[in-house]
């Protein structure tokens, strides 16, 4: 089954990236994916920023092992993000 298409998440430090599988390829026992990055400015920024500190090249991220991505049901975390964005608007009023 391809993995291109499919709707991942991963972490950058307390960031979640949202993409799409653009690229799968086989390494021997792995497989490797790029993935297109959704809103990602914060992880830019964050690169731009290590890769003023260091001077070894770009630290930009390009593949991605498959066990480094969460793939994910997007019409699930919409839902759970409602839910959970509903839950903080019942329990603020209950404090107010």
């Amino acid at each position: 089954m391809s993995l291109i298409g499919k709707p991942v998440l991963s972490t950058w430090g307390a960031n979640i990236r949202y993409g799409i599988v653009e690229t799968e390829e086989s390494r021997g026992e792995w497989t490797y994916c790029t993935v297109s990055w959704a809103n990602d400015e914060i992880y830019a920024e964050s690169i731009r920023y290590l890769n003023s500190l260091r001077s070894d090249g770009d630290h930009t991220k390009h593949i991605y092992r498959v066990d480094e991505l969460l793939f994910i049901d997007v019409d699930k975390q919409l839902k759970d993000l409602r839910d959970v964005k509903r839950k903080l608007k019942h329990e603020f009023k209950k404090m107010a």
